[in-house]
């Protein structure tokens, strides 16, 4: 859709650090712009939807899954206390889904952890950004038993 942020990273216009971590059928997951905390992904739908009512029956069918394969790579390459998953999609009107890391030293309570993440205390560098990135998604291949290169392992 024109003018949606979401649908320009998904288009490859815009470019995440570190590149698709996730991809399947429905369903992208890359780091998220601006970098509020390393390892903060951003999980969302292929196409253009706004509201989490109109998904589709595959949408809905291959979410769960997907994001818990995404959260256990999180735990997995980024080794945080807890991961936040959260919606809002005010700003941007596609739906979203943020995946937000919470590490030692970081609150540990939900709602007071918010205000500073988006006001980019823990902000990561690129480096760290695309680092993160990588990891996740290595660590996606291993838990699916695919290689590096993306081939099934025997």
């Amino acid at each position: 859709m024109d003018g949606c942020f979401t649908c320009e990273v998904n288009a490859g216009q815009r470019q995440p650090p570190g590149g698709t971590i996730y991809e399947d059928d429905f369903w992208l997951a890359d780091h998220g712009t601006p970098a509020l905390v390393r390892g903060y992904i951003v999980f969302k739908p292929k196409r253009h939807v706004e509201d989490v009512a109109d998904l589709l029956p595959d949408e809905t069918g291959t979410f769960g899954i997907a994001l818990q394969r995404l959260l256990g790579a999180m735990r997995t390459a980024l080794k945080p206390e807890r991961v936040y998953v959260c919606a809002f999609a005010e700003t941007v009107r596609h739906v979203h889904y943020h995946l937000l890391p919470r590490y030692a030293g970081m609150p540990g309570l939900g709602p007071s952890l918010l205000e500073p993440l988006f006001a980019e205390r823990w902000r990561c560098s690129a480096e760290e950004a695309e680092d993160a990135a990588r990891r996740v998604r290595s660590a996606l291949a291993e838990a699916s038993g695919l290689a590096p290169g993306g081939t099934v392992t025997p």
